[in-house]
């Protein structure tokens, strides 16, 4: 499947998660070859969604650090106890503010439990986004990736 059309497709959210600061367990975003570790997210404040789309079972992770200027967006494709990462949209102020990782190869090909690999392409305009500021609070940060992977927020309360 072509990663613009699960974009591009209508979505049935699952579950909009809660936030939290800090350790975040394995089973909220599990990546297998991370070492048997959780994925470390320092101080940030996370967030994951899941939801369906064009008939995978989906996870977006969303993390930030206000105070930092610093964000992720991670999608990523369950695969059995597992998540193929296909998309992180990023912002960092000290290089490149807005882009985002991309596989452009098709997500079946693409392995589980990995967080970047060389099937990655890296877009460093990522449209008029890299001239937005970092997002500043909680619901600016699930608004930005709401947007940039068009998420209805209409159809879960809880999301912003």
């Amino acid at each position: 499947m072509d990663i613009r059309k699960l974009i591009r497709s209508g979505k049935t959210i699952r579950h909009a998660g809660q936030w939290a600061v800090g350790t975040m367990p394995r089973t909220a975003f599990p990546l297998s070859k991370s070492g048997g570790k959780a994925y470390r997210l320092g101080n940030r404040h996370w967030r994951v969604v899941t939801f369906d789309a064009c008939g995978l079972s989906c996870r977006l992770l969303i993390n930030s650090h206000p105070t930092l200027f610093q964000y992720q967006a991670m999608l990523g494709v369950e695969s059995g106890g597992d998540t193929k990462v296909i998309v992180s949209l990023e912002y960092h102020p000290t290089h490149k503010p807005w882009h985002a990782h991309v596989c452009c190869d098709d997500i079946a090909s693409v392995p589980a439990g990995i967080k970047r690999g060389p099937w990655f392409k890296d877009l460093h305009a990522v449209g008029t986004r890299h001239q937005l500021p970092c997002p500043s609070s909680d619901e600016a940060a699930v608004q930005r990736a709401a947007s940039f992977f068009r998420l209805d927020l209409h159809e879960e309360r809880g999301l912003a």
